[in-house]
């Protein structure tokens, strides 16, 4: 069994969740000012239009091989403009506990479509560090807001965010094979591209319809960052670990994401810290390191 380090792709992951939890407290300020339609077709039209030039400055090219063309345009289908609709629907039908312990799941679905395509290969001590991270989550939401609620008023929203979730998920393994012929940055600005163009008919009427000028600096601000730092730089490096160390061990670290988010509400949000937030960090953390133990590495990098 091989031992496991921290690396500086761990590193690189934790920062990438970091960003992703603090957008949760962000968004949610955004959105008692802005709609969900018209925030969400504005941060992706931003963060499309930041990574369609970073692209273009760094690499000259958005030219992708034919045979390409059919998966790309799926997956950008799938893993944006289906995608945050769903994410955005979802959380407005069901609870904050609820929408937490769900998007906890996404790292099992990873590695079971990881497993199922054959990328990673993951044995029962992997499998008990995956159940593990998930504990820990659910020890992490249910100290912040009360525990998973089930009940006739959120079922439909938890289906809508499940979908979600499997979606996101199958947008991460299926990238990982084109990862081999085009950067993480090409990758992410072309489906997010296209991705943008297939949701915007969804919020035209919504966005013209909006009374910008009301808008405060402080919404401003934090859609500005939900544009450019959570979604466009945040996605091309959440690539790069995926191309570099796979999907598994990226998504392990992902775990962590629901500690941060609590931390993040507490220092944004005012809101209240529960004492489970230790123990399930460290529930968490051993379910990390598990899965990595778990795990028969590939190589580091498949390019």
């Amino acid at each position: 069994m091989a031992r496991w380090k921290p690396s500086a792709n761990d590193l690189l992951v934790l920062l990438v969740v970091a960003f992703w939890a603090v957008n949760i407290s962000l968004v949610k300020i955004a959105l008692a000012e802005i709609p969900p339609l018209p925030f969400n077709g504005i941060r992706l039209l931003l963060a499309s239009v930041l990574l369609l030039g970073w692209l273009l400055a760094s690499e000259g090219s958005l030219r992708l091989r034919r045979r390409d063309l059919p998966k790309i345009l799926l997956l950008s289908f799938s893993g944006y403009a289906l995608y945050q609709y769903l994410f955005i629907f979802g959380i407005d039908r069901t609870t904050a506990a609820n929408t937490a312990v769900i998007f906890g799941s996404g790292p099992i679905m990873i590695s079971l479509l990881s497993s199922f395509f054959k990328q990673d290969r993951i044995r029962p001590l992997g499998w008990l560090g995956i159940a593990l991270g998930f504990a820990g989550i659910y020890l992490v939401v249910s100290g912040r807001v009360g525990g998973l609620t089930l009940s006739a008023r959120t079922w439909k929203g938890d289906l809508i965010l499940f979908a979600a979730v499997f979606l996101w998920s199958h947008y991460t393994v299926s990238a990982r094979p084109l990862l081999r012929t085009y950067s993480p940055l090409k990758f992410t600005a072309v489906t997010m591209g296209l991705g943008t163009l297939m949701f915007l008919p969804l919020a035209v009427r919504p966005l013209l319809r909006f009374a910008w000028g009301g808008v405060s600096l402080k919404a401003w601000l934090c859609l500005l960052f939900s544009g450019t730092v959570a979604l466009s730089l945040a996605m091309v490096l959440w690539f790069y670990s995926v191309r570099r160390v796979g999907n598994s061990r990226t998504a392990a670290i992902y775990n962590l994401q629901p500690v941060f988010a609590v931390l993040a509400a507490a220092l944004i949000l005012g809101e209240r810290v529960g004492a489970s937030l230790l123990l399930g960090a460290a529930v968490i953390f051993a379910g990390i390191v598990l899965t990595r133990l778990g795990r028969k590495a590939p190589p580091q990098s498949d390019g």
